[in-house]
């Protein structure tokens, strides 16, 4: 009778697993330090030169995640191939993070067009540090990545506080109490965890 649920509390631990290399973290954390990298340039005219920092560090964290998963989590726990049910979650989040894209192009559009509530800086400025909470907290829900409720918090408040107070060194504090903890787990990943010589 306990076999059913004996089995789903097991792929639950296999998938949460790949949480605890510290890859995720560091992701993340380098996500809001290109907000900060964006915003060092602010006085420069030219802004191709703040949209290519802020995608580079972008760029390399997304290679960081998808290559360290790869080359680093794989070879030392191994590769599980996981269900239905959550492969439907992971589709979950990629259709909360393609909401998101959209809702943040439809402010854009609605900030174009002076929509009046968008002009109040602390509602607009609230409003989207909710909002990334929210988002951000439904990924990890489908996720099953309890540490990145934090993250969220973390990245609402960050944006939320630069927005309200200009003061732009707050997205590299937000961005280093995610960092620092990520190569902390990291680096105890890579010392109790070897890689397999079975290929």
């Amino acid at each position: 009778m306990n076999t059913p649920l004996n089995l789903k509390e097991l792929e639950n631990k296999a998938f949460r697993s790949f949480y605890q290399d510290g890859i995720w973290d560091i992701f993340f954390g380098l996500m809001l330090l290109a907000m900060w990298g964006f915003t060092l340039f602010d006085d420069m005219e030219n802004k191709a030169v703040r949209m290519l920092v802020m995608l580079f560090i972008e760029i390399g964290a997304m290679f960081f995640l998808i290559y360290g998963k790869k080359q680093i989590t794989v070879p030392r726990l191994g590769e599980v191939t996981f269900g239905k049910k959550r492969k439907r979650r992971l589709l979950y989040v990629f259709l909360a993070n393609s909401l998101s894209v959209l809702f943040i192009a439809a402010l854009l559009v609605m900030n174009i067009a002076d929509v009046a509530w968008l002009e109040n800086d602390t509602v607009s400025s609230v409003f989207l540090g909710v909002w990334i909470v929210f988002i951000t907290s439904v990924m990890a829900f489908f996720l099953d990545f309890d540490r990145l409720y934090i993250y969220a918090v973390i990245l609402g408040g960050a944006f939320t506080a630069v927005l309200l107070t200009g003061i732009e060194i707050l997205f590299l504090v937000g961005a280093l109490l995610i960092l620092v903890p990520g190569v902390a787990i990291f680096i105890r990943f890579l010392r109790e965890y070897k890689p397999s010589l079975v290929e």
